[in-house]
């Protein structure tokens, strides 16, 4: 016999399901590792949100499944004996647990994941926040001890703060410039393509990268670079033209 559909619990758990999205937010300052769990985190709960938004009962019994299994990390804790965490769960088993003992552990349940949601979005703020405080402090001490020109020490510092946070233009290409400074072109190169991972018009890191290909005496890459410079960067063109007419003297525009 074919179930009605409760259009006010159907329309409870839209609700919820939108509002478990919202909660799914990323901030901008991730790292790759992190962006991958976040994204595998927003897959798993779309497929619950889609079943507890379904018209059909069955359906939203096992988003609810799905919803018990994050939760608790295991099986079998809020349906009856048997059932599993499987999506396609026996309807008669399932038949077998009375309806207000249901009701009551799928209300506790959603309530619980919600919950838990919203927890885990609190906590990877809060650890981004800490992870950025800390780079910056890894940062100041790398940026005194460039102004010393002890550029080992300013290496090993920025290294440390890249550790911490590795969407940083800044941290990346004062890492660069002082493997610039140490003559080391290539790992300076190698930074610079970093920063303009996370941002292709870095000013800094093109005209970065055009000196270490100057230096390495590859003329074509560094009017290619010069070049896409004042492309991605149109505004600075005549900048880009004193800064190239001033060029042994890049060292002191191009800390912070």
């Amino acid at each position: 016999m074919d179930k009605e559909v409760d259009h006010v619990k159907l329309g409870e758990n839209v609700t919820k399901g939108q509002q478990i999205m919202n909660n799914l937010t990323v901030d901008k300052h991730v790292t790759d590792e992190e962006f991958q769990n976040f994204m595998i985190r927003v897959t798993e709960v779309e497929k619950i949100v889609k079943k507890l938004a379904s018209s059909d009962p069955e359906e939203q019994k096992h988003g609810q499944i799905l919803a018990d299994e994050i939760l608790e990390k295991r099986p079998g804790r809020n349906v009856c004996e048997n059932t599993g965490l499987k999506v396609k769960t026996n309807r008669t088993v399932i038949n077998k647990c009375s309806i207000n003992e249901n009701s009551t552990d799928e209300q506790m349940s959603k309530e619980a994941f919600m919950k838990s949601v919203e927890k885990d979005a609190k906590e990877r703020a809060e650890n981004r926040k800490i992870r950025n405080e800390r780079a910056e402090t890894l940062k100041m001490i790398g940026n005194g001890a460039f102004r010393e020109k002890n550029y080992e020490k300013a290496v090993t510092y920025y290294s440390k703060a890249l550790e911490q946070r590795k969407d940083s233009t800044v941290l990346w290409n004062n890492r660069a410039l002082s493997y610039i400074q140490l003559g080391l072109f290539e790992k300076a190169l190698a930074d610079c393509e970093w920063a303009l991972k996370v941002s292709n018009t870095n000013l800094k890191a093109l005209l970065n990268s055009a000196k270490c290909y100057k230096q390495l005496g590859n003329e074509i890459k560094y009017k290619e670079h010069i070049q896409l410079a004042k492309e991605r960067n149109p505004h600075f063109d005549k900048f880009i033209n004193g800064i190239l007419n001033v060029f042994l003297h890049w060292k002191h525009f191009y800390h912070n």
